[in-house]
């Protein structure tokens, strides 16, 4: 009985091979195919801006003020603004070793953050930095 449809399919012209192709790979959507240039730019000062789009991945341009530590060198923050105020990207230590130069570099430089914008505790609005490609120097700080 399982020769029935393959031969039904090889009568009809249709390659059985073909057709299991055609449906393991379905055309990506508009969602997985967005890149960068299609993020929306925000300046590291636009607190209202940034607010409305918590929730969403963006890109966050400013100059970084410091980079610090957290207890236990478990955290790094790129601060853009005041400490506890300001935006901030923020990388844990499982992602360290994909920084080899470390994060000394991005101070006082004007920095891209890419990534999904949160607000942390309502108090904080910050990106968390799994690779080093979500953090881009955009150019030495005026």
């Amino acid at each position: 009985m399982k020769t029935f449809p393959l031969l039904l399919l090889l009568l009809i012209g249709a390659s059985p091979l073909v057709l299991a192709e055609e449906k393991a790979s379905p055309e990506p959507t508009p969602a997985a195919t967005a890149d960068a240039a299609e993020l929306v730019v925000i300046q590291s000062e636009d607190t209202a801006a940034m607010q409305s789009k918590v929730g969403s991945d963006v890109i966050i341009e400013g100059v970084v003020k410091n980079v610090g530590k957290g207890p236990n060198d478990g955290i790094t923050f790129i601060n853009f603004g005041d400490r506890k105020t300001g935006f901030v990207a923020v990388i844990f230590r499982p992602a360290y070793d994909k920084f080899p130069e470390g994060f000394d570099k991005y101070a006082n430089q004007k920095v891209r953050v890419k990534g999904a914008l949160e607000n942390y505790r309502d108090r904080q609005l910050q990106i968390k930095i799994l690779t080093p490609e979500q953090l881009e120097i955009v150019a030495d700080a005026p």
